[in-house]
């Protein structure tokens, strides 16, 4: 079953933000329902969630559209099933968003068999993980072009921090490496040369860190890196607001102390070196 990591899928993709996340998957789980009171050919799809076939949940789709036309006479116009889910359409964009899901889903899948494939050839890693997407025909045709253009790159940039967060949390064993934290719900990969300004790093895990919250937002915005030899060093403005007890426990205390490696693909010394610079250390 695919439910909770479509649930993941959606929050990540910030539908959550305009209440969608609750009402898709609650339209998928009602979807079930209607199939259960008439089911047209689709006793295939009763568990919903376990239905892998792009094309097949298109059919469905078409089904849902049909409804959604005619639901005043529709057999899933029923009483102990809400309405407005068949009504406004909410069933056939449940679909819509779980298809995208699956796609992105197939596609992460390969991605992390790459990545898990390769060793330590970084070059060729790198390489490989640049595949591009593979999305069916009916769904391109269901975008215009430019709608098209930027669903496809907010996907494969959705796809890439997923899977250069998993490989960063993988080969750290998931542990903060200045405070060893393995709390991989607060840690973050951290990246050293920022993805928006440096993309032939993006994918490359050399150019991670795993770091908690408060201190990958330290690292961040450079208020503290890393030397050569991969010790903390603090930047000059944080240093001049010691000595504040926080800034002394959280930050003071550990100055100089080095991180811990991760398992394959240490982090650049040329990347930190870069960090470095853009900051005041």
């Amino acid at each position: 079953m695919h439910k909770t990591a479509f649930i993941d899928h959606l929050h990540q993709s910030n539908r959550e933000g305009s209440g969608k996340a609750s009402s898709y998957v609650r339209a998928m789980d009602l979807l079930a329902e209607m199939l259960k009171v008439k089911d047209y050919g689709f006793r295939d799809c009763l568990d919903l969630w376990s239905v892998d076939s792009l094309e097949r949940l298109e059919e469905l789709r078409e089904l849902v559209s049909e409804q959604t036309r005619e639901w005043e006479s529709s057999p899933w116009n029923r009483p102990e099933l809400p309405k407005s889910y068949l009504r406004d359409g909410y069933c056939r964009a449940a679909l819509r968003a779980y298809q995208e899901f699956l796609i992105e889903h197939a596609h992460e899948g390969e991605i992390q068999k790459v990545f898990e494939a390769y060793g330590d050839d970084v070059d060729a890693l790198k390489k490989r993980l640049q595949r591009p997407i593979q999305i069916p025909d009916f769904i391109l045709e269901s975008w215009t072009k430019q709608e098209g253009k930027m669903i496809r790159r907010e996907v494969e940039f959705r796809i890439n921090q997923n899977i250069f967060r998993k490989m960063i949390l993988e080969i750290y064993q998931d542990q903060c490496c200045l405070t060893e934290l393995n709390l991989p719900e607060v840690n973050r990969a951290s990246h050293i040369l920022s993805w928006a300004n440096s993309p032939k790093t993006r994918m490359d895990p050399r150019n991670g860190l795993c770091l908690s919250a408060t201190y990958d937002a330290a690292f961040d915005r450079k208020l503290i890196s890393f030397d050569e030899d991969y010790r903390l060093i603090l930047s000059k403005s944080i240093k001049d607001r010691i000595p504040s007890p926080s800034l002394q426990k959280w930050f003071l205390e550990r100055e100089g102390q080095k991180m811990s490696l991760p398992t394959r693909f240490h982090p650049s010394t040329e990347y930190l070196a870069e960090h470095r610079k853009a900051g005041d250390f």
